[in-house]
């Protein structure tokens, strides 16, 4: 079922921009914690469309992408294809099914950006073990808040959830002997802006992704009541974890 939630987001994912910001200030953490992708192997967990693996394809000798979404790893490629890269290969498959001595080449580092992939402790030490060098990791952290989701998701008697994230994958590495890596809490709050029938669209997939029963009477008039000039804009406040773990001196003797 994650698999064809994801198929639709894709279709209104934001597309890769090369230079972001955001994004490459958190490269530059983990370029600060000794992270070097020029000439290296990097396979990207979860990658969806893009985000990170083509921006670091600009420095390293290969990406890997693997991704549960065909609609992403599709929109990655034609990406790559415009931005003139050809170090990018793409794998369509479910991380915790992913047979990693499947792989030809040896991988450098591994990275792993937002995804459910790693919502676990089994999928976070097989990434951390997949690579020669470490894992980078983007998460959610401490806070996720947003009132107009939070409304009509408790209309269907849910709650707005923080997914797991850096929080959890401390405690994890913890809990096995890891010593605790240098890591970053950071503001990653967004305004989210989108005609009526987008905004519908959205929230039946927030509604779907909590595991409930999207009402699509009651979502209809709730954005109906809510838009503006046949928009729905709503500011989005959350925080996003960032960890370099590396392999190798990270166990207790």
């Amino acid at each position: 079922m994650q698999r064809s939630f994801w198929e639709k987001k894709a279709q209104t994912f934001p597309r890769f921009k090369k230079g972001a910001e955001d994004t490459l200030e958190i490269l530059t953490f983990f370029q600060d914690q000794g992270v070097d992708f020029r000439d290296k192997v990097v396979f990207d967990i979860g990658c969806g469309n893009g985000r990170f693996a083509l921006e670091i394809a600009f420095l390293a000798k290969k990406v890997i992408g693997s991704d549960i979404s065909t609609n992403m790893l599709a929109f990655l490629e034609e990406d790559a294809k415009t931005l003139g890269l050809d170090n990018i290969r793409t794998l369509h498959t479910d991380w915790v099914d992913f047979d990693v001595a499947s792989l030809e080449e040896k991988i450098d580092i591994a990275f792993a950006s937002m995804t459910p992939a790693l919502n676990n402790k089994q999928g976070l030490l097989k990434a951390i073990n997949l690579s020669e060098q470490g894992l980078c990791y983007v998460g959610w952290g401490r806070l996720r808040e947003c009132e107009f989701l939070a409304k009509i998701l408790s209309q269907h008697n849910i709650t707005l959830l923080l997914p797991k994230g850096l929080p959890n994958v401390l405690e994890w590495l913890q809990e096995e002997g890891y010593k605790q890596p240098k890591y970053l809490y950071r503001k990653a709050d967004f305004t989210y802006q989108a005609p009526i029938q987008k905004a519908i669209d959205d929230i039946v997939w927030h509604v779907s992704i909590h595991e409930g029963e999207p009402n699509l009477h009651l979502i209809e008039e709730y954005v109906r009541q809510n838009e503006r000039d046949g928009q729905i804009t709503y500011t989005h406040s959350r925080e996003v974890g960032i960890a370099f773990i590396p392999k190798k001196s990270s166990k207790k003797a």
